[in-house]
């Protein structure tokens, strides 16, 4: 049987891990250790709530100060502890059921040869504990909700198709047909959102997050999407766990400012996409018109001054997409750090 380790990585959302930390530590198949990397303002604090879980069960706990506010950084920092065949990555809000792990396990031990690199779990509408699983979120966002994602990726698809659901989608055609040749049966995916993401650790310590994601804001834009690309493009697949559920009970509290939070949305998924894409793909072919698009949605919500920053942000940014697009892939991040400060610089000051 595989073992794993939990990786989380934090900074002051002391009141999320308090909800979330016990529910790791309690798996009906625990992990090896829970590895916690903070970078709060009150390191201190984290360390002692730490201690506290752990004393309550069996599971260690490790903790480490972050070396930077830069969670793929931080991500890193706690990969280079694992010990265990897997290493399973929640946000510091995602709150598992009590089986979440084992069911997540239960798939990887059925590919012995290995073919899958990374294994999704599946979102829950409610929290554990609740047995009515069509409650309502206890997140505010129209498109938090199963029906209207489900409407709004459709046209998506069909009208302004993602880039990197593009890119996934090709990948996966190309690899599922030896995993079903193998008898692998598990349903596959493009991409995987980060608060129930798992790999082979083996994968992790070869790829690796990309810090540039977070070196400019700090909870790293798209650097699970990041991740889950260069799994596929290294030849393996993203399998879903159909039983995990995780309910990702979302911080109210806004992780950066408006202009920031539009800013690197649209630059950090145009960044991401030209480092993976193929030159002559019709994934990174698609990506100008998207991001446009994106940046049009954000011109719908100007209804406070948060919404009009985000519109501010993201029009900012597709102002040197193209510029970004046309650098080669071994000048991305030298390239991502100028475009940074030719606008962020002289924005400094003027986003309120």
């Amino acid at each position: 049987m595989l073992d794993y380790d939990v990786v989380v990585a934090t900074r002051n959302r002391l009141e999320m891990l308090w909800s979330t930390l016990p529910l790791f530590a309690a798996q009906s198949r625990p992990p090896r250790r829970i590895i916690v990397v903070d970078r709060s303002d009150d390191h201190e604090a984290v360390r002692a709530m730490c201690g506290i879980v752990e004393s309550k069960g069996d599971v260690p706990i490790e903790v480490h100060f972050g070396e930077a506010a830069n969670l793929p950084a931080q991500r890193n920092q706690g990969i280079d502890r694992v010990g265990a065949a897997v290493t399973m990555l929640p946000d510091d809000d995602s709150m598992w059921y009590p089986d979440t792990a084992a069911r997540v396990l239960e798939v990887y031990e059925a590919d012995p040869g290995e073919r899958y690199g990374a294994v999704t779990a599946v979102d829950a509408y409610s929290p554990p504990g609740d047995d009515d699983t069509e409650a309502p979120l206890r997140r505010t966002r129209l498109t938090d909700r199963p029906a209207v994602m489900r409407l709004r990726n459709a046209v998506e698809a069909a009208v302004v198709p993602q880039p990197f659901e593009l890119y996934g989608r090709a990948r996966v055609a190309e690899l599922s047909v030896a995993a079903r040749a193998a008898g692998l049966t598990h349903r596959y995916v493009g991409t995987l959102g980060g608060y129930r993401m798992t790999f082979r650790s083996e994968v992790l310590r070869r790829l690796r997050f990309d810090p540039v994601l977070g070196s400019r804001v700090g909870y790293g834009t798209h650097e699970d999407k990041d991740m889950a690309l260069r799994v596929l493009r290294d030849g393996l697949l993203i399998a879903v766990a159909e039983d995990a559920r995780v309910f990702h009970n979302v911080h109210p509290g806004k992780r950066a400012g408006g202009f920031e939070y539009g800013f690197f949305h649209i630059l950090n998924y145009a960044y991401t996409s030209r480092k993976v894409m193929p030159d002559d793909s019709a994934a990174l072919r698609a990506v100008r018109r998207y991001l446009g698009y994106k940046v049009w949605l954000y011109s719908l919500r100007r209804g406070d001054v948060y919404d009009r920053q985000v519109y501010r942000g993201g029009r900012a940014a597709l102002s040197v997409v193209t510029e970004l697009l046309a650098t080669s892939p071994d000048e991305l991040a030298v390239a991502y750090g100028r475009l940074c400060d030719r606008v962020l610089t002289p924005m400094e000051g003027k986003n309120g």
